[in-house]
C-alpha cells in the first residue's frame, strides 16, 4: 500500500492545479491522503520607532494529512506540516561566521500528530497548535499591534479534543512539557530542574445561532519558569455577526494575567473589526485597545486594509496601521499569498 500511495501521489502533486484549498493525492480502500500549502511574501514597515521597510517571507507552509477508515463510525488520522518562513537574516553566514553569499531559511516541523475521528469528535496527540492560536477576531494582516494574544500557541506534547455539531462546538487541550524525568527526583535536581514540568490547560466553548457565532477561549499555564510556582492565564470572549449582506462585524474582550516572582499583572484587551466585500475586493478596518495594569494610560491601535482576490486560492493586499503608544510610528504592508 505504501508504494501504491507514493506512486500515485507524486504525479498528482506535480500535475494538479489550484482549484481547491487542498489537493487529493489518494482516495481508495478507505485511505485518503491530501496535501496543502501556502506561499506568502510581504513588503512591510512594522509599527514602531525608527522602523524601515523590508521584505518578509511571512508564510511558507506544506502539509500532508491522512485519514484511514477503520469502520463506518471510526477513522484514524495522521498529519505532518512544515514551515519555511523563518527569518533568514543570519543564513548568509556559515557556522564559522564566514559569508556564504546565500540567503536561505530553515525548515521547521510545526505539526506531527496522530489520532481518532468519529461522530463523537476528534482526539489527536503530538506536536500541534493550541486552541489559543485560533483566538482573535481582528481582520488585519500584520498591523493589529494592540490586540489580544496568549503566550502559548504551539507545543510538541499536546493532547487535543475537538467537537463540533454545527451549532455547538467545544475543545480542550492538555500540554505537559515533560523532560522525561520524574519531578523532584535526584536526576531532575542534578539536571537543574528543581520544579515541576510546565503544564498548559485550555478550553474553548462556542455556539452558533442565526447569523451569530459566539465563543470563549481560556488558557492556564502552570510552572512557567519551571523552578518556581509562576503561572499565567488568559481568556478571550469573541462574537461575530454576518446578518448584513456582504458585511462582517466582530468584537472581543479579553484579559491576560501573570503571577511572576510574586508580582501580579493584568492586561485587558478590547477589539472591534468590520469588513465589506464588493465583488472580488474586500475592505476591512479595526480598532484595538490594550490596558496594562501599572501603566499610566492605555494604548489604542488602528488599521485598515484592502484585499483583491485574483483567484479563490490567490490574493493581493495592502494595509496601513498605527498605534498611539510611545515611540510607535505608522506602519504599512503589501503582499501576495498563493495557496493550494
Amino acid at each position: 500500500m505504501k508504494k501504491t500511495i507514493l506512486a500515485m501521489a507524486v504525479p498528482a502533486l506535480l500535475a494538479a492545479g489550484s482549484a481547491s484549498a487542498s489537493i487529493n493525492l489518494y482516495d481508495a480502500e478507505g485511505v485518503k491522503v491530501d496535501a496543502s500549502g501556502a506561499a506568502e511574501v510581504q513588503y512591510i514597515q512594522e509599527i514602531g520607532n525608527n522602523r524601515d521597510g523590508a521584505w518578509k517571507l511571512d508564510d511558507g507552509d506544506f502539509a500532508i494529512n491522512t485519514e484511514v477508515a477503520v469502520s463506518d463510525k471510526l477513522s484514524v488520522i495522521g498529519a505532518m506540516a512544515f514551515e519555511f518562513e523563518m527569518n533568514d537574516a543570519n543564513s548568509n553566514y556559515d557556522k564559522k561566521g564566514i559569508p556564504t553569499g546565500e540567503s536561505r531559511s530553515n525548515v521547521e516541523n510545526d505539526e506531527l500528530y496522530v489520532g481518532f475521528k468519529g461522530d463523537w469528535g476528534q482526539f489527536t496527540a503530538g506536536r500541534q497548535y493550541l486552541l489559543m492560536d485560533d483566538s482573535g477576531i481582528t481582520k488585519d494582516y500584520e498591523l493589529s499591534a494592540n490586540s489580544f494574544g496568549a503566550d502559548y500557541e504551539q507545543a510538541a506534547q499536546v493532547g487535543k479534543y475537538v467537537y463540533d455539531n454545527g451549532t455547538f462546538y467545544g475543545a480542550a487541550t492538555y500540554t505537559d512539557k515533560s523532560d522525561g524525568i520524574d519531578d523532584g527526583s535526584p536526576e531532575a535536581i542534578n539536571a537543574g530542574n528543581l520544579g515541576d514540568d510546565v503544564r498548559v490547560y485550555e478550553a474553548r466553548l462556542g455556539y452558533r445561532f442565526a447569523d451569530v457565532d459566539a465563543r470563549v477561549y481560556y488558557q492556564k499555564a502552570d510552572n512557567v519558569n519551571r523552578n518556581s510556582d509562576d503561572d499565567k492565564d488568559a481568556y478571550n470572549f469573541e462574537i461575530e455577526y454576518a446578518g448584513i449582506e456582504n458585511v462582517g462585524l466582530a468584537a472581543s474582550i479579553g484579559r491576560t494575567s501573570s503571577d511572576i516572582g510574586g508580582s501580579d499583572t493584568d492586561t485587558d484587551y478590547t477589539s472591534i473589526a468590520a469588513d465589506y466585500t464588493m465583488g472580488k475586493t474586500t475592505f476591512a478596518v479595526g480598532y484595538d485597545n490594550k490596558d496594562q495594569e501599572g501603566n499610566t494610560s492605555d494604548v489604542n491601535g488602528y488599521y485598515a486594509n484592502v484585499t483583491y482576490a485574483l483567484h479563490s486560492n490567490a490574493h493581493v493586499y495592502a494595509e496601513v496601521g498605527d498605534s498611539d503608544g510611545e515611540n510607535e510610528d505608522f506602519g504599512y504592508v503589501a503582499g501576495m499569498e498563493v495557496k493550494f
